[in-house]
C-alpha cells in the first residue's frame, strides 16, 4: 500500500511541474511574479557585497555547478511502511523553478574560534545537504557560507556558564548576522529578479532569520509582497498567549493553512513524556504574557497528525558523536536489513505522530510520539537526543523529523504564491 502522503507529494509535484514549464517560460514567469510595483522595486539599489558576489562563498547557488553545489546531491529516500513495503521516494530538482529558497544552516562548525571562517568543511556541507537539499524540488536554492558562532564557542560557553562564567564570544552572534544580512541583500539586489522567496533555517540559522524577518522584511513592503513563508524550526518565535502574531513579529503570523502566504512555521521538538520538559532548553518564554510559537507542519490548524521524517542514513561527522545511540540504526528492527537500503535517506510513514503541546510550566513544543509495534518490521526507536547536554529534547533532528511535511508545505505555498 502506498501511504497517502506519498500520493500527495506526487500530486503536488505534478502541479508544480505544470506551473514551471521549460526555460522558455522564464520571461512570462518573471512578469507574473513581479506583477506589482512593490515586487519589481529593489529595496537595496546599487548594493554590492564584497563577500557574496559570485559563487565563492555559497554552498548552494544556481550558478554553482556539479559537486561544488552541495544541493546537487542524491536525495532519494526509502520509505518503509508498517507492512514492510519499501517505496523509493525519488528526488528530482524542479525544472525552471519560479520561486527561490534562502537557507541558513544551524550551529555546525567545529572551528576553534568563537566565529567560524569562510572555508566550509564537511560539517557545513553535509548539514546543508540533509536539511536543505530536498527543497530543490520547489525552488532555486541559495545557501551562503557565513562566519557563524561555532560549536566550540557553544561548548565552552556552556561549560563556563555552569561554573558561573560568562559568554566567551559575546559578539559572535553579531558577526554571524552581519554575514547573512550581507548575503541576503546581495541575493535580493542582484540575484532574485523580483521572485518570491521562502526562508529556511534551523537553530542558529533560524534565530538569524527570525531577526532578518523582524528588521528587514517586515519593514519593507517590497519584500513582504514577495515573502512566501519562513520554515524556521529550532528557535523560539514568541507570540502573545493564545495568538499567532505580535511578539517576535509585528505582522508575520503563524502559518495555519497550506495556502497562506507571508507566514512562519516554527517549533521545537521533544519526545512524548520527556522528563526534561520540566526544565527545557527550548520552548519557554522569559517575557510575561508570551509563549513560544508551535506550528506543526503536518497539521497547521492544530491537532495530531503523521509526521513524515526523512532521515539521513549517515549523519555529519560531529553529529554522529553528539546523538545518543537509540534503535538498530535504521528503519528496520533487524539491523542487518538496514544495510539493504539503497538510498542515502530513509522514511517511516505513519510511525511518528506530531502534535503541538503546552506544558504546565508554559513550555510550547512539538510532541513527537513513536508508534511502537513489536509486530511491525520497523524499528521501535530512533536517535535524536544530544549526548553532550541536558534539556535539548530532539533539537538535533527538528528538521529531519518533519522534512517531508516541510517540503510538501513549501510546494503548496509556492503554488499558492504563483497563482496570485
Amino acid at each position: 500500500m502506498i501511504h497517502p502522503f506519498l500520493l500527495s507529494v506526487a500530486t503536488v509535484s505534478l502541479l508544480l511541474s505544470a506551473c514551471g514549464g521549460d526555460s522558455s517560460s522564464t520571461s512570462s514567469a518573471a512578469t507574473r511574479v513581479g506583477a506589482s510595483a512593490a515586487n519589481t522595486s529593489n529595496p537595496f539599489p546599487g548594493y554590492q557585497s564584497t563577500l557574496y558576489t559570485g559563487t565563492s562563498n555559497w554552498l548552494c547557488h544556481p550558478d554553482l555547478m556539479g559537486t561544488s553545489n552541495v544541493c546537487n546531491g542524491n536525495f532519494d529516500s526509502t520509505a518503509v511502511a508498517a507492512d514492510a513495503t519499501a517505496t523509493t521516494l525519488s528526488y528530482a530538482s524542479a525544472t525552471a523553478p519560479q520561486v527561490d529558497c534562502f537557507y541558513v544552516y544551524p550551529t555546525t562548525s567545529i572551528d576553534l574560534m568563537g566565529n567560524s571562517d569562510l572555508n566550509d568543511d564537511l560539517q557545513e556541507q553535509q548539514t546543508t545537504a540533509l536539511q536543505f537539499g530536498r527543497y530543490g524540488e520547489v525552488c532555486r536554492q541559495f545557501a551562503p557560507v557565513y562566519r557563524q558562532r561555532t560549536l566550540t564557542a557553544l561548548g565552552l560557553t556552556t561549560f563556563t556558564g555552569a561554573l558561573g562564567g560568562i559568554d566567551i564570544a559575546p559578539n559572535a552572534g553579531e558577526v554571524a548576522y552581519a554575514d547573512v544580512l550581507d548575503a541576503f541583500k546581495e541575493y535580493i539586489a542582484n540575484q532574485s529578479d523580483g521572485r518570491g522567496f521562502i526562508l529556511v533555517g534551523h537553530s542558529q540559522g533560524s534565530g538569524i532569520l527570525r531577526r532578518l524577518i523582524a528588521e528587514e522584511i517586515e519593514t519593507r513592503p517590497e519584500l513582504m509582497s514577495r515573502f512566501i513563508s519562513a520554515h524556521i524550526p529550532g528557535t523560539n518565535v514568541l507570540v502573545p498567549k493564545g495568538r499567532d502574531v505580535g511578539g517576535s513579529f509585528q505582522t508575520v503570523p503563524a502559518c495555519r493553512n497550506a495556502n497562506q502566504l507571508g507566514c512562519v512555521v516554527a517549533y521545537v521538538t521533544y519526545r512524548a513524556g520527556d522528563p526534561q520538559l520540566e526544565d527545557p532548553r527550548f520552548g519557554l518564554s522569559a517575557e510575561e504574557g508570551q509563549q513560544a510559537l508551535c506550528t506543526n507542519p503536518a497539521a497547521l490548524a492544530g491537532g495530531q497528525a503523521d509526521l513524515f521524517p526523512i532521515v539521513p542514513r549517515q549523519q555529519p561527522p560531529v553529529f554522529r558523536v553528539l546523538l545518543i545511540p537509540r534503535g538498530p540504526g535504521g528503519p528496520y528492527a533487524n539491523p542487518i536489513s538496514n544495510f539493504t537500503i539503497p538510498t542515502p535517506y530513509y522514511s517511516m510513514p505513519g510511525q511518528v505522530k506530531g502534535e503541538c503541546k503546552v506544558g504546565p510550566n508554559g513550555v510550547s513544543y512539538l510532541e513527537a510520539s513513536i508508534v511502537a509495534n513489536p509486530d511491525d518490521p520497523r524499528a521501535d526507536d530512533y536517535p535524536g537526543e544530544f549526548i553532550g547536554g541536558s534539556n535539548w529534547g530532539l533539537h538535533l533532528i527538528d528538521v529531519s523529523i518533519a522534512q517531508g511535511n516541510l517540503v510538501l508545505l513549501a510546494q503548496r505555498q509556492a503554488a499558492s504564491f504563483l497563482r496570485q
